[in-house]
């Protein structure tokens, strides 16, 4: 059942699981494109992933425990501000979200989705602004759009943060996140804080990797380097991908 503004809540946006209908406003061709790519790339197995299990670990069990939510923003230039005050109404709704707790909630995703947004660099911009204060919600806070280039730890070819659309992903911070968070002080502060309250082990090369160039922000563990083809998602409108 779609999920709008509630008592617990206040969200300016509708959130739908992948089971539900497809959205006001929003094809069944857009629709469909998002579940393709949640379902047969974030949930499954890359032979160049360098690690076994999924693209995303946690993403098929989001999936199929109806956890994993979508919503939908109309037009191409938004504004800023306003993209960051719907990713801050998320970060504060997110806890409430059913389920509030509990092993189960661990999986709860949401998934921004911006159709019609082909100026990438908006998606990346209000992803670098969010990132720090969602660390320090216990949050991730991760951007997904066509052709990212963005590499990962174990391979800068495996382009893991590309989609058939540009999105904002949201998700709990977990305990495999820690290489994620160790070139920036605030961060690794706040997952130490959570997860590694003496600092031991959080960081392999220890606090001297601050400062290095963020990459794989949303815990897409890659392969050593291979075949450096780009994902093909194959959807009724999608064509831009080879």
């Amino acid at each position: 059942m779609n999920e709008q503004s509630r008592g617990t809540f206040n969200l300016s946006v509708t959130l739908s699981t992948l089971a539900d209908p497809a959205p006001p406003a929003v094809s069944e061709g857009e629709f469909e494109a998002v579940k393709h790519w949640a379902k047969n790339w974030l949930s499954k197995s890359h032979p160049n992933l360098g690690r076994t299990g999924a693209v995303c670990p946690y993403a098929g069990t989001s999936i199929e425990k109806n956890l994993f939510r979508v919503a939908f923003v109309r037009g191409n230039n938004l504004d800023h501000d306003k993209l960051v005050g719907l990713l801050e109404e998320i970060a504060a709704a997110f806890p409430m979200l059913p389920p509030a707790n509990g092993p189960e909630s661990i999986y709860k995703a949401v998934v921004v989705v911006f159709p019609e947004v082909t100026e990438f660099g908006q998606i990346d911009a209000v992803q670098a602004e969010c990132k720090t204060t969602f660390v320090e919600r216990g949050l991730m806070v991760g951007q997904f759009y066509p052709g990212h280039q963005q590499g990962g730890l174990r391979n800068p070819y495996f382009k893991a943060l590309d989609g058939p659309f540009a999105m904002l992903a949201v998700r709990h911070m977990v305990v495999t996140d820690s290489p994620f968070l160790c070139e920036n002080e605030r961060w690794l502060d706040a997952y130490t804080a959570r997860f590694a309250p003496d600092n031991s082990g959080a960081c392999p090369g220890g606090r001297q990797q601050v400062g290095r160039p963020d990459r794989a922000t949303t815990q897409f563990d890659n392969s050593t380097p291979a075949d450096a083809h780009r994902p093909a998602f194959d959807s009724p409108i999608q064509g831009r991908h080879e």
